[in-house]
């Protein structure tokens, strides 16, 4: 026989659990009714409810604990705790089942047919088979220690002691329907009354069905007979709605022409009359730029956008003339000289979506508006000194327009070194040395304060970035490799000893060799002569030990002879990218 999976699989798991969790009201056994429904066996002997589970289609069913089947048409489904259902193509009509204890399988016969099939609780295959026997007229298991005998369409519920209880089969309500009344749930009789609504118009209503019961119900309809009234924003049955859960619909009621209207609406077995009319209204029309566009009451209508503080204008027609208000914060309503027209306003410094309401005698409509920021203006640099390495730089941030409204900007500022050299950490912004911070603007400001950029002493490039919104402007610093740059040099002698004293910076970071020659005030250099120091080593190990490239060296020169006779001292520095002379230093 062929198998398939069915969307009730993990139903019967929910009433098989049901059963076997000892609830307040358990789930005793399942049962066919003889009606065509497969009912749950609830509570104890004397005190028996009967929900329904299945409502139709049922021929035949059967549970002992571990197995719950039951019979429709041309399928019999096998329902375990612990794997769902499946259901298997079998002859029509209803079918019996017996359990046989050697081989733990269980047998299932078809009356139509006169056919057997094996059942086998192991492998959960069922296969046609050959028994040379037929069923016994016993009592069919509905549950653990349950069989129920059947006697001019009433069921008898005999228990494993002997002792009987007739089984009731009145109607038990499976499930609750409740109209949502915003977060209230309003419980719904045989009528219900919907929002009346005009001719091209329409009404809604939010509705719940609740299962207050220990065990799953399957919503297998759910329909209103043909008319003004339809559901929509629904599931779509079959539908099985656990114990404590719920499942929602609306019903939409929207008449074509003036009326009293009811149609009946269906939730499996239980019917609501819904009831609903229509008068003619005024027609409420929107001008717009391609013409006038009527407006359905409960529909949003969308008025566009309009930047903020400023005002934005439609005009409503209203035919045959009635009363009309708007709410909403920034709405008005404005009459005019025609009973007919009115100006509608809005105007808000928020932004975002904006939302009114416009109403026409007892009818509401939405409204909804985008309200957009001011334009960003475009920034700018304005720098008060030219940029340099080592330099405190000023400069503002200048605005394309002056500031509509209070803003923001971003500034921040990164910098990127040379090949193979680290980051300067004297690059940042004063006085609060860091790489960013906010740049305010008051409304009516087209430039900032004054603002101040320090560069750094390594060659590489400084990148300096205001971003306001959506708009932003950058300006790039760069800092070459150049020869060492000297900002202070001196010399001293005394009796035996001469000091030379040098202060800068070398943004190549590859300083090599210092040369010093030492002139007579005869003019004539003192001996030996030029003298050649290789400070490769020396300055790379400094390099090291410090972020950017500036220095302070002394050098000192023993003196012998009378140092009166020393004039002055030329030096020369040299890195990777050229020489650096101080010209001829005066002693002090």
């Amino acid at each position: 026989m062929k198998n398939r999976t069915i969307a009730l699989s993990w139903l019967i798991s929910v009433f098989l659990a049901a059963a076997a969790l000892g609830q307040e009201r358990p789930v005793q056994g399942y049962f066919a009714d003889g009606r065509g429904a497969l009912r749950a066996l609830v509570g104890a002997p004397g005190a028996w409810e009967t929900p329904v589970v299945i409502p139709e289609g049922v021929h035949s069913a059967g549970f002992d604990g571990r197995l719950l089947w039951y019979k429709t048409d041309h399928h019999l489904f096998l329902c375990f705790p612990d794997s769902g259902c499946r259901s298997e193509s079998a002859p029509e009509g209803p079918a019996r089942a017996r359990r046989m204890p050697a081989d733990d399988a269980i047998w299932f016969y078809f009356p139509s047919t006169s056919q057997w099939a094996r059942f086998d609780s192991d492998l959960r295959v069922l296969q046609l088979a050959e028994m040379d026997a037929t069923p016994d007229a016993e009592p069919e298991q509905i549950g653990p220690g349950l069989r129920a005998w059947r006697e001019d369409g009433r069921i008898l519920a005999i228990g494993e002691d002997g002792s009987s209880t007739w089984v009731p089969l009145a109607e038990v309500p499976a499930f609750q329907l409740f109209f949502r009344d915003g977060n209230a749930e309003v419980p719904v009789g045989d009528t219900f009354t919907m929002p009346s609504a005009a001719p091209g118009e329409s009404s809604t209503a939010r509705f719940r069905i609740r299962n207050r019961n220990t065990i799953a119900v399957v919503i297998t309809r759910l329909s209103i007979d043909p008319g003004p009234f339809s559901t929509f924003d629904q599931f779509f049955p079959p539908r099985t709605v656990a114990p404590g859960e719920f499942a929602d619909f609306s019903v939409r009621f929207a008449p074509s022409a003036p009326g009293e209207y009811s149609r009946t609406l269906h939730v499996n077995d239980l019917k609501v009359t819904l009831r609903a009319s229509s008068v003619a209204a005024s027609s409420v029309e929107l001008e717009t730029s391609s013409g006038w566009l009527w407006l359905k009451a409960g529909e949003k209508v969308s008025l566009g956008s309009v930047e903020r503080r400023a005002v934005l204008s439609r005009r409503i027609r209203i035919t045959p003339a009635a009363p009309a208000s708007v709410t909403g914060d920034g709405f008005q309503l404005m009459p005019t000289s025609d009973p007919s027209m009115f100006e509608l306003r809005f105007q808000s410094d928020r932004i975002g979506l904006a939302s009114g309401t416009l109403r026409v005698e007892e009818r509401l409509f939405p409204l909804e508006v985008q309200v957009d920021d001011f334009p960003t203006p475009t920034p700018s640099f304005v720098w008060l000194e030219t940029p340099g390495p080592t330099k405190q730089v000023r400069f503002r941030v200048k605005l394309s327009e002056a500031a509509r409204a209070a803003v923001t900007g971003a500034l921040t500022v990164t910098f990127t070194p040379d090949s193979g050299l680290p980051d300067d950490t004297a690059v940042m912004l004063l006085p609060i040395s860091a790489r960013s911070q906010p740049v305010p603007f008051a409304e009516g400001a087209s430039e900032s304060g004054e603002l101040t950029l320090q560069t750094g002493s390594t060659a590489g490039t400084i990148r300096v970035r205001i971003a306001i919104g959506s708009r932003s402007a950058e300006e790039i610093i760069r800092i070459a490799a150049a020869p060492v740059v000297l900002t202070q040099a001196r010399a001293a002698v005394a009796s035996a000893n001469a000091q030379v004293t040098l202060t800068g910076f070398d943004t190549a970071r590859t300083a090599s060799r210092l040369s010093f020659t030492f002139y007579l005030k005869s003019g004539q250099p003192a001996s030996p002569g030029r003298i050649d120091v290789d400070v490769r080593n020396a300055f790379a190990d400094y390099y090291r030990t410090v972020s950017g490239s500036v220095f302070s060296l002394r050098a000192h020169f023993p003196v012998s002879g009378t140092h009166t006779e020393l004039d002055s001292v030329e030096v020369e520095m040299m890195n990777g990218a050229g020489v650096t002379t101080t010209g001829r230093l005066r002693f002090e």
